[in-house]
């Protein structure tokens, strides 16, 4: 990193804390919209004996960049993601492994930014080995249907 940039990003950082102490925040109240919340309830009432379910996961939170990475190469990688998170993530019971990511697709899922976001989730579930399920949002799903759904996406020769 040149000197150039090690100030600007010092100056900016310099900045932003300052302003920092004089924002105010308000909460969301509900971190999940109607429908998000409607398919978690069918998740947990669908799996919840089998697996632990964890909703609007960051995903640095489960993923790191690969360290075959160069310094610059992995701090790319890694400023790309903070803003993103999984709509929902499927764990395994005792160690809470990851085992799948679920992903909501809602009506602005043809919006070029959705799109983009979508392509950048299936490219990071692929390079970390997870299995990518994708549900469209509906105002209702059926628990069983879901849980058939996700059960022989796991286990395909069941």
């Amino acid at each position: 990193m040149n000197i150039i940039a090690i100030f600007t990003k010092t100056f900016t950082l310099l900045r932003f804390n300052r302003k920092s102490r004089h924002f105010k925040y308000q909460s969301l109240e509900e971190i999940l919209s109607n429908t998000e919340y409607s398919f978690f309830l069918t998740l947990k009432e669908s799996l919840s004996n089998d697996y632990e379910i964890f909703a609007k996961v960051r995903i640095n939170d489960v993923l790191t960049p690969d360290e075959i990475f160069t310094i610059q190469n992995s701090n790319a990688a890694i400023y790309r993601i903070p803003p993103k998170h999984f709509d929902y993530i499927l764990c395994e019971k005792h160690t809470l492994t990851v085992i799948a990511v679920i992903e909501l697709d809602d009506k602005n899922h043809i919006r070029r930014e959705a799109r983009a976001r979508s392509s950048f989730v299936e490219k990071v579930c692929m390079t970390a080995g997870f299995k990518l399920l994708r549900f469209p949002s509906r105002s209702s799903y059926r628990s069983q249907a879901v849980r058939d759904v996700i059960l022989n996406s796991l286990n395909p020769s069941t």
